[in-house]
């Protein structure tokens, strides 16, 4: 039986669907049909916040000046360290404060699969919440899911299949894959997921918006200890030994 969250949830992006292919049909400019549709997935997602998190889109970054390419849409919230917004949401976002990095695709191709795993590449040398062992190595916790979404596909084949001969590593670039009319996929120490359901229209969607409030409401219940005034002063204090057994 489809619930009520269910019909609410799929309305949602079919709309935001349609909407968007209307006002990108025609425009003759990659970027704006690009920008044209972050926008439209970045209002199915906003009802679906808890109260702490906020989207937004640029570079996440880490107490060591290090930083990730330009990311669509990034999911973060102010408990750990306060984003430096530019213009409304576009800015620089602290890697302890995100929580979701998103790359939004119009149509998913080859060279569109190869270009969001390189983006998400660059998150791995970002570390969150650094601590010193006590051989003065530094490690890190855990960094922003990153999720390439599409609203198409130009394959008629399985997209899951497609995307791992580009991504085939035992510690993907990108953990969670969500195609609409194609599928939903998420990386937990193998992929896990379903393709698209001619019974279930847009059930890949409604998938993913159960993991992602699912993690964002257990985010809220938790906070790891963080010293952010390190985006100031990377010091001792941003620092803390820890003994590691």
């Amino acid at each position: 039986m489809k619930t009520r969250y269910y019909e609410y949830i799929a309305s949602k992006i079919d709309a935001a669907k349609r909407t968007a292919d209307t006002l990108a049909r025609d425009t003759g400019h990659r970027g704006i049909e690009g920008q044209i549709r972050e926008v439209a997935l970045k209002e199915c997602i906003e009802p679906f916040l808890t109260h702490s998190f906020r989207c937004g889109t640029g570079k996440i970054i880490d107490v060591f000046q290090t930083h990730s390419d330009q990311m669509d849409l990034v999911i973060y919230q102010t408990k750990s360290a306060p984003p430096i917004l530019i213009n409304g949401d576009l800015g620089f976002f602290p890697v302890e404060c995100c929580r979701y990095a998103v790359e939004v695709k119009s149509r998913l191709t080859a060279t569109e699969i190869k270009d969001s795993l390189k983006k998400f590449d660059s998150l791995r040398p970002l570390v969150s919440f650094p601590r010193r062992k006590d051989d003065g190595s530094i490690y890190g916790g855990r960094k922003p899911v990153p999720v390439l979404f599409a609203f198409d596909s130009d394959i008629s084949g399985p997209e899951i299949d497609r995307f791992l001969k580009y991504e085939s590593a035992s510690n993907p670039a990108s953990t969670v894959l969500c195609v609409l009319g194609k599928g939903y996929w998420f990386f937990d120490g193998g992929w896990h997921g379903h393709a698209a359901s001619a019974e279930n229209p847009l059930m890949e969607f409604c998938s993913f918006i159960t993991g992602f409030m699912n993690t964002l409401a257990a985010e809220e219940t938790t906070m790891m200890g963080f010293n952010p005034g390190g985006y100031v002063n990377v010091d001792e204090i941003a620092l803390p030994p820890v003994r590691i057994k």
